[in-house]
């Protein structure tokens, strides 16, 4: 009897023990009595809480074939309720007799039909589904994201998002659609195999815009094309050709260098190599150009002269300096390496006129950003209200005002003049380089672009257009252009955005 007493007694202590141990637990954890909560993935914005990208309650539609009523007449009713599925394919469904999935992300007029056919093999599960109310216009930069895949800012913010937070971006909605909208009418009208561009400010490194041509409608995945998901201005490569020339200006500003007073003789070409001797074809007349005429006029063998005058060593320097040897890091953008020579010196005169070396939009406009604005080194950032690292200063206050008047002398009086914006001042350079194809440099195949700046007194601005391979322009001329192609859809876009970008009064202004 006391051993059964014992055994009862221990029996009792254990379940007890056991009891209060399990409810100790759920206190604590209330996860263990209770359903987990699922989070719903945030959303994106732009800069003025206009939504980019959300998540939305959805239904799924399943069929549970054993439970039907009557499976031939349920058959023939989802057969005209989604009439872009054939019957075979609801024939191959319930000769399974399965629980099967029939539709993701039904409408709500499917919806609305369904819950007529009062059949038990009707099963609705609730689904979200990712969202992109402004279709084209940021795809290229969000990317996409649905059950099996993500990509871009989606992919590479997916921590942030997935907890639920919200992401608030530095593009703006209306710029962005004013850039995509002249982009696209340039695109189409010289014929162009792809184009980009970027607005940002020079100043704190915030993009306002980045658009990339071709694009796609996230909003529907099986009707996205080959290589228009590229997102050309940061995971694209160009040699850039003559919007490199003005980095050589601001070598000899730098250094003070006397090849500023000096004058170049062009007339007889350059023999760049063995095989190859330059010629500006573009400068008909005066061949005796001073050192701003070499960039206004964009002389090729000025650029080299000049480079010769202050050495591959004060050029590989000042790259460093403003970042084009470095490779960007920028949250939420893939941005890919600058190509650069294995041997600096022997691709130096190349690099002087835009050859030689191959490098990212986005890694461009960063550099140039510190050519006219004071000097300072900006960090690139496309989240609004990020800490970001204190500038750095790079060059000299004097070396960045004369930059700026110089870029302004090139719009005003040289090859970027049809960048130009009535009541407002603006600098910039044209690019123009061939492509390499199978090894060679193509006559006919060109990378067109157009860098500039605004108010150019003092920048506050950046815009930068692309064009790849484009066959036409807005002149008569059978050659393609940065001045012809790039510069004047360059002025379309800052006419239309510079009274949204730049807080200014422009009625008052007027009276």
């Amino acid at each position: 009897n006391f051993f059964i007493f014992l055994l009862s007694i221990s029996f009792t202590s254990f379940i007890s023990f056991n009891l209060l141990k399990i409810s100790y637990k759920a206190e604590i954890n209330p996860l263990i009595t209770q359903k987990k909560i699922e989070i719903k993935r945030g959303k994106i914005f732009d800069r003025n809480n206009e939504i980019i990208a959300a998540s939305l309650d959805t239904n799924d539609l399943y069929i549970d074939v054993k439970r039907s009523l009557n499976k031939e007449k349920l058959k023939k009713k989802l057969s005209n309720i989604f009439e872009n599925k054939d019957i075979v394919f609801f024939d191959r469904i319930f000769e399974k007799q399965q629980y099967s999935l029939i539709k993701k992300d039904i409408s709500l007029s499917e919806l609305s039909k369904l819950k007529t056919l009062g059949d038990p093999a009707v099963k609705l599960h609730k689904s979200k589904k990712r969202v992109y109310p402004q279709h084209n216009i940021f795809s290229n930069l969000i990317g996409l994201k649905t059950h099996e895949l993500k990509s871009k800012l989606e992919k590479n913010l997916n921590d942030e998002l997935s907890l639920g937070n919200n992401i608030e971006l530095t593009v703006d909605l209306r710029i962005q659609n004013i850039v995509r909208d002249e982009l696209l009418k340039s695109m189409k009208e010289y014929e162009s195999k792809a184009a980009l561009a970027i607005v940002m400010n020079v100043n704190n490194g915030e993009i306002f815009s980045m658009v990339s041509l071709p694009d796609f409608n996230p909003n529907y995945v099986n009707s996205i094309l080959p290589k228009t998901e590229n997102n050309l201005t940061t995971e694209a490569r160009y040699e850039m050709g003559s919007t490199l020339k003005i980095f050589n200006a601001a070598i000899a500003y730098e250094a003070k260098s006397d090849v500023q007073y000096k004058k170049f003789d062009i007339s007889k070409g350059y023999q760049i190599t063995n095989q190859k001797n330059i010629l500006d074809e573009h400068i008909k007349t005066n061949k005796i150009l001073n050192f701003d005429d070499v960039f206004i006029k964009s002389s090729n063998i000025g650029s080299v002269k000049i480079l010769e005058s202050v050495g591959p060593f004060l050029q590989q320097k000042l790259f460093k300096k403003v970042g084009l040897t470095e490779t960007l890091n920028i949250d939420g953008l893939n941005v890919v390496s600058n190509r650069l020579p294995t041997n600096w010196n022997s691709h130096s005169k190349f690099i002087s006129y835009g050859y030689g070396l191959s490098i990212s939009p986005i890694s461009l406009i960063t550099a140039f950003s510190s050519l006219v604005n004071g000097g300072q080194k900006v960090q690139p950032t496309l989240i609004k209200n990020q800490v970001l690292k204190k500038n750095i200063k790079v060059l000299s206050n004097e070396t960045s005002e004369k930059i700026n008047v110089l870029i302004q002398k090139i719009v005003n009086e040289g090859t970027g003049k049809r960048a130009k914006v009535d009541g407002i001042l603006i600098g910039g350079k044209p690019g123009t380089s061939k492509k390499v194809e199978l090894g060679n440099y193509s006559e006919k195949k060109k990378i067109t672009s157009f860098i500039g700046v605004f108010p150019a007194n003092a920048p506050e601005f950046l815009t930068f257009v692309l064009f790849d391979e484009p066959k036409k322009n807005v002149t008569d001329s059978i050659e393609n252009t940065g001045g012809n192609t790039a510069a004047p859809t360059f002025s379309k876009i800052v006419k239309k955005i510079s009274p949204i970008i730049i807080k200014k009064n422009y009625l008052k202004s007027l009276k």
